[in-house]
C-alpha cells in the first residue's frame, strides 16, 4: 500500500542515521511531486541520511486524518520491520478534512490517490486536492476550531501511542505555523493544559520547512511550499543533524 519510487540516488550520503526504511506521512510539503527525480525532503533525507528506502503515503492537500489512518493502515497490511525503520511524520492543516470513500464518489479531477483496497481511496479535501472528493459540501458540515483542535489532537496523539506501541521509531514535524495564507491555525489555543502540554512534547522543536523557507528565500511563487531547493536546504542543514544528533545508531 505505500508508494515506493525508483529513484536513483543523487546525493553522497554524509552521515548514517543508520535505518534501511524511512517511513513517511504528510501534504504535498511532503509529497514528491516527480516519479523519477528527488523532488521533496523525504528523498533527500534517504540519500544523505543513508536509507534505502523511501516508504510513502503522503498525498496533495491532505489532512491529519489522511496522514493517519493511510499511515497506520500501511503498517497494518505491509510487512515492515519496526527495528530497522524510522517514521518521519509531516502534520497537515487542522483546518482540513479527509476520509475514506468508495472509488465510485472519485470525481475523477485529481490526479493522485491512495488506495486503501481496489474499492475505497481517500477522499482529500485540502487544497486543490478537494476536487477529487463528490459531495464535499455534504461531508464538510460546519466545525468550530474547538471541535477540530480536539479531533486533530485526538488522531495525533492516537498515531502517537499506535507507533510506541508497535515498537517504531518516529518523529512528528509541523508543515508551518498557522498563517494567513491558509486557514491552518494553532490548535494548543484551544486546549485544555494537559493536552496542550502533551501536543507539544510530542513535536520537535526544530524550525519548521515553511519558516526556513522564508528565512532564506526559498518559496515557490505561490508564496507557501518551499522550492526543491528550499526542501534540500533544509534537509541539510536542520531535518538531517537533528536525526543524527538524537536518532542515529
Amino acid at each position: 500500500m505505500f508508494k515506493t519510487r525508483k529513484i536513483k540516488k543523487q546525493f553522497d550520503t554524509i552521515h548514517r542515521v543508520g535505518y534501511s526504511n524511512l517511513i513517511v506521512s504528510g501534504c504535498s510539503f511532503t509529497f514528491n511531486n516527480h516519479e523519477t527525480s528527488s523532488a521533496s525532503w523525504p528523498y533527500y533525507l534517504r540519500d544523505i541520511g543513508g536509507f534505502n528506502q523511501v516508504y510513502d503515503c503522503s498525498l496533495p492537500g491532505a489532512g491529519n486524518y489522511h496522514i493517519a489512518n493511510s499511515l497506520q493502515w500501511c503498517l497494518e497490511t505491509d510487512p515492515i520491520d519496526p527495528s530497522d525503520s524510522l517514521v518521519v511524520v509531516m502534520w497537515s492543516g487542522n483546518d482540513r478534512d479527509d476520509y475514506a470513500m468508495p472509488i465510485s464518489n472519485d470525481t475523477k479531477n485529481y490526479p493522485f490517490h491512495f488506495n486503501y483496497s481496489k474499492d475505497v481511496v481517500s477522499g482529500i479535501t485540502g487544497g486543490s486536492a478537494k476536487w477529487n472528493v463528490g459531495n464535499v459540501k455534504e461531508y464538510c458540515v460546519p466545525k468550530s476550531k474547538e471541535s477540530r483542535a480536539i479531533e486533530n489532537y485526538l488522531i495525533i496523539n492516537s498515531m502517537y501511542h499506535y507507533l510506541k506501541s508497535k515498537g517504531f521509531k518516529f518523529v512528528f514535524l509541523d508543515f508551518l505555523k498557522g498563517i494567513s495564507r491558509t486557514n491552518h491555525f494553532d490548535l494548543t489555543t484551544y486546549l485544555p493544559t494537559k493536552p496542550k502540554r502533551t501536543y507539544k512534547e510530542m513535536f520537535t522543536s526544530i524550525t519548521d520547512l515553511h519558516e526556513w523557507a522564508i528565512r532564506n528565500d526559498f518559496l515557490e511563487s505561490d508564496d507557501l511550499h518551499a522550492t526543491v531547493d528550499g526542501q534540500l536546504d533544509w534537509t541539510r542543514k536542520v531535518l538531517h543533524p537533528y536525526l543524527v544528533d538524537n536518532y542515529s545508531r
